[in-house]
């Protein structure tokens, strides 16, 4: 029995109608639920129950309120809160949703109209005519709400820890004559539970209903909330300064060395790139060497053996096959010659692979089939996939389309339109901790998407084709396919050599002819592999190693001239020449420039006629007799079912990359803790520059003393030193004045460098001075003045990713400079060289403790956008410390916590810059700090992977247990900073 706020059982009629009340008393529309008016509103329960999550759908009421129909709704929630849209009649696409929808007769028209009101946990909601289909890719058309409702509608959400809650008033007179009424709650896809909805009274079902006539009240009032990220500040921290013109000082200081002109004659902020494409430049010289060596087909053996092993060694070796466990979840025949089963399987334990799966509607004897990598753009439901797959499954092929991580029902973040395109930036970030990559787990779903087509007894092992979709299909179906020789074929579109728009945009091609392009990395983790530049298995090398296996050189566009005059093109043919084997190479590819109408965001009509007709070529694969168009529904291709997902109890990657860096960290420290303790440090420094590239100094450093500039109570002189050719850091040096003796310095380092050091921590810099401690505040290199654009987004990493390349990482080049810059210091007369601390800080605000609309960085904002730790000061700070024993002491601010705690989430707000690639099969922050935590260290306002504030309790834990000695502070009131350091200045004077 259903009843209202009072215990009153519901009275239906036979017609299933019920009646609402009319109430009395104030109600304020803040999504609050708190006015007592709600109390004797009729309660209608979302009926049925979320698998695999144990929610509840919650409640929804109905009262009428004077000239008002008011309704609201409590939606319970213990996971991240979906909602990307705000403001009026927004797109709302896969999010968390209530959906009123109402059928009346307009007072204007006169005719029968139906009402949707559609609201999210942010207050964004939508008033539409008519009745829609909200969620997947079904996308509703913003329009006016009917009579201009937006104005007189209101609407608001509001959240707390254990859901979100929402409240609606409309204006009677515009319903005019009541008809039916029903509830929908709408909870999408989440990374472990598939989408759910929740109905009052059932699914496509409504109720009759009508009103009591109420006393005439005022309008409500509206108070309209959104969604408060603001983080508590802090405050400020006061230290004892004996001279206000000391600060004032401070405040006023330069935050250049160069003025503008010098930085642009002598290229200072683009001196890391120059270095970068030099080193890449000498590295395709070398492989230019080796490749013109090749003339044989043992010189060519040898040649791809010792590129394709130093591949495989930075791959690491694939997960053991586990079961696939596959499940065939739905199969639909439209009886026009073909099937599409959805199918289900484990590529690993505990990680969901969605497939479609099309084929012959009758099948006679052995077929070939296709395995469809799809692009980073869209899902395997993307309309040109659909085509493809049933055009050639009624022409008697088998064509298997699965979701790739961070896509479709396999989204690792939210499902909102492009956010899959930077979560698998976040997802490579993650996975590269653990010592994995995303393109390698890419790679292995596409194996063991072969593994499934080897258990159709109808599919001819000789004819497997695997085709790389444009952007981002192409990458790891090249890199699956050298790995797996199953694959009879491969077309990896966009993936031969440079990048198919490099061609438009970048002019000149940077190499002769003779010469293959390594590529230039961005962020985009499955193309710009670590080692692939100093190692040479260049992006052509990683398609030609499939011979004499078939393989076709695709692009989505035309070539500039012809495949004649591509430099990657001779290199292939050479290879197939020397297996005596040139049928089984082709070229293919569109027409047009970039851009322009050759672009294709998966695999369009005009390439898959070259498709059909290279296949037919190689296979004797038949023709399709027309092209097949049918748009179908993406919920006629969902794979993933509720019945799935309490079968195989899933999780996101980064949750299952975490539990193999548990294990990793486990055997790790139980090596190290059995050697001795001068062996131990010895092998721990070693084994983690392995990953952490070139750290080492130069033994000569190169000094200059720019400028010099004297205040009353301190002096700043302007540097650079040349930490390695190329690279100038400018570096400024605070020294007090009237201070006998040598001095005690602090290096002060923190992303942005000395000028958000200047800006951030005037104060304390003073007071340092104040104190008789020196200053020191450089700029790392591509940072502070020496780089020119200060976003920190995933485009600004591309830097960060050809180190990668290179085999180094940008973290360990600054650890370089840190380093150098101390022996630099420890040198200068006046400075006491046994008194040197490094002080690594943080600028970046954490996000609120109760942070909800997460996702994935350079996503476009949704309600409330994110903040990004910068732990790059704190991270060096400790690191600078391990390899240096004279550093005196080491104080961190703003640290994460641990690299671990990247993993802890599906999301994570930390840049590429700061990834070490592997660095948790070796250690974590905290062994780190164990190794050097006979010296002082002092940790401040730690984070967590997504830059959340910890508490004491959880940096204890994980700190405590490493040394007593450390010295924690959340609250600089309690502690401070600088007392501490000029304690440390003052032991063993």
């Amino acid at each position: 029995a259903q009843v209202n706020g009072k215990n009153q059982p519901l009275t239906f009629g036979s017609a299933a109608s019920l009646i609402i009340p009319a109430l009395n008393g104030p109600i304020t529309i803040d999504g609050r639920l708190t006015d007592k008016i709600w109390d004797s509103a009729i309660i209608l329960p979302l009926s049925g129950e979320a698998k695999n999550t144990g929610l509840k759908g919650g409640e929804t009421r109905i009262a009428l309120c004077g000239s008002f129909l008011c309704l609201s709704a409590w939606a319970p929630e213990k996971d991240k809160l979906s909602a990307h849209s705000t403001g009026v009649n927004p797109v709302m696409w896969q999010e968390d949703l209530i959906v009123w929808r109402i059928r009346f007769k307009s007072p204007v028209s006169a005719k029968n109209t139906s009402l949707s009101i559609a609201v999210n946990p942010a207050g964004a909601f939508s008033l539409l005519s008519g009745d829609y289909y909200f969620g997947r890719n079904d996308i509703i058309n913003s329009k006016d709400p009917p009579m201009g409702w937006s104005g007189q509608a209101m609407v608001s959400s509001a959240i707390d820890s254990s859901g979100w809650r929402v409240e609606a008033a409309i204006p009677l007179e515009q319903l005019g004559s009541l008809g039916f009424l029903s509830v929908e709650r709408i909870r999408p896809l989440r990374p472990e539970a598939p989408e759910h909805r929740w109905y009052w009274p059932s699914a496509y079902t409504y109720v009759d209903y009508s009103f009591t006539k109420g006393q005439e009240q005022p309008k409500p009032k509206w108070i309209s909330t959104k969604y408060n990220n603001d983080f508590p500040v802090q405050p400020a921290k006061n230290y004892s300064v004996n001279s206000n013109i000391l600060k004032e000082d401070i405040s006023s200081l330069p935050r250049q060395a160069w003025t503008t002109e010098e930085r642009q004659m002598r290229g200072i902020d683009h001196a890391l790139e120059k270095s970068i494409r030099s080193r890449i430049s000498a590295y395709a010289e070398k492989e230019k060497t080796a490749w013109t060596k090749v003339a044989t087909l043992k010189d060519w053996k040898s040649f791809r053996n010792k590129r394709l092993e130093a591949l495989k060694k930075w791959m690491g070796p694939f997960p053991e096959r586990s079961p696939l466990q596959s499940t065939v979840t739905a199969s639909r025949n439209y009886g026009d010659g073909f099937i599409i089963e959805n199918i289900a399987f484990e590529s690993r334990p505990g990680l969901l692979v969605a497939a479609n799966l099309y084929r012959p509607e009758k099948i006679t004897g052995k077929i070939p089939a296709i395995i469809i990598v799809h692009s980073l753009h869209y899902p395997k439901t993307q309309l040109e996939l659909q085509e493809m797959g049933m055009t050639l499954a009624r022409s008697g092929t088998a064509v298997l389309v699965m979701d790739q991580l961070c896509a479709g029902e396999r989204t690792q973040s939210q499902p909102w339109p492009r956010e899959g395109y930077y979560a698998r930036y976040a997802l490579g970030n993650q996975l590269y901790l653990a010592g994995e990559s995303l393109v390698k787990w890419t790679t292995w779903d596409i194996i063991r998407s072969v593994d499934l087509l080897l258990e159709k007894k109808y599919v001819d092992t000789g004819k497997i084709v695997l085709i790389g979709a444009v952007a981002g299909g192409g990458d790891p179906a090249a890199l699956a396919a050298i790995l797996d020789t199953r694959i009879s074929a491969v077309m990896p579109f966009n993936f031969g050599e440079a990048g198919p728009e490099e061609h438009y945009l970048e002019g000149k091609r940077p190499y002769d002819a003779a010469t293959a392009d390594p590529g230039w990395a961005y962020w985009e983790t499955t193309r710009n592999i670590p080692f692939s530049v100093s190692k040479q298995f260049f992006p052509w090398f990683r398609c030609a190693a499939v011979a004499p296996r078939h393989f076709a050189y695709s692009i989505e566009m035309g070539w500039p001239a012809s495949v004649e005059e591509e430099p990657a093109w001779a290199r292939y043919k050479k290879v197939f020449g020397l297996y005596n084997a040139p049928q089984r190479l082709s070229e293919m590819h569109g027409f047009g420039p970039f851009p322009g109408p050759g672009e294709a965001e998966n695999i369009s009509v005009f390439m898959r006629r070259r498709i059909d007709t290279i296949l037919h070529h190689w296979f004797s694969i038949d023709y399709p007799q027309s092209e097949y168009r049918r748009a179908l529904p993406e919920s006629d291709l969902i794979c993933l079912t509720a019945e799935v997902f309490a079968q195989h109890h899933p999780t996101y990657a980064a949750s299952v990359a975490l539990e193999q860096v548990k294990k990793q960290l486990d055997s790790s420290r139980k090596i190290f803790a059995s050697m001795p303790e001068p062996l131990r440090i010895l092998n721990f420094r070693k084994a983690l520059q392995e990953k952490l590239g070139d750290i080492e100094p130069e033994r000569k450093r190169l000094s200059q003393l720019l400028w010099t500039k004297s205040y009353l109570r301190f002096q700043l002189r302007a540097f650079t030193i040349e930490t390695e050719p190329g690279i100038r850091l400018p570096v400024f040096l605070l020294s007090p004045l009237n201070h006998s003796g040598k001095s005690p310095a602090v290096i002060a380092i923190a992303e942005g460098g000395k000028e958000k050091f200047l800006n951030a921590r005037s104060t304390e810099i003073a007071a340092l001075l104040d104190k008789g401690i020196s200053v020191c505040l450089p700029d790392l290199r591509n940072d502070g003045e020496l780089v020119s654009d200060t976003s920190r987004g995933p485009d600004a990493m591309s830097l960060a990713a050809n180190e990668l390349m290179l085999g180094n990482t940008l973290i360990g080049s600054r650890l370089k400079d840190t380093r150098s810059v101390f022996k630099w210091i420890r040198t200068l007369p006046g400075t006491d060289a046994d008194r040197i601390v490094v002080w690594g800080d943080s600028f970046s605000e954490p996000n609120d403790p109760g942070f909800q609309f997460d996702q994935s960085w350079g996503q476009k904002p949704g309600p409330v956008a994110p903040r990004q730790a910068e732990p790059l000061g704190p991270i060096l700070a400790i690191l600078t410390a391990l390899y240096e024993n004279d550093i005196h002491a080491v104080a961190a601010s703003g640290m994460l916590v641990s690299f671990s705690a990247a993993l802890e989430d599906r999301f994570c707000h930390i840049p590429q810059d700061i990834i070490v690639p592997g660095i948790l099969q070796v250690a974590d922050l905290s062994d780190i700090v164990k190794m050097i935590a006979k010296r002082p260290v002092w940790l401040n306002e730690m984070v967590d992977g997504r830059n959340k504030p910890i508490d004491n309790e959880r940096a204890e834990k994980e700190y405590r247990s490493v040394s007593p000695a450390i010295t924690f502070s959340r609250d600089a009131g309690q502690f401070s900073l600088i007392t501490w350091l000029a304690e440390q200045m003052q032991k063993n004077k």
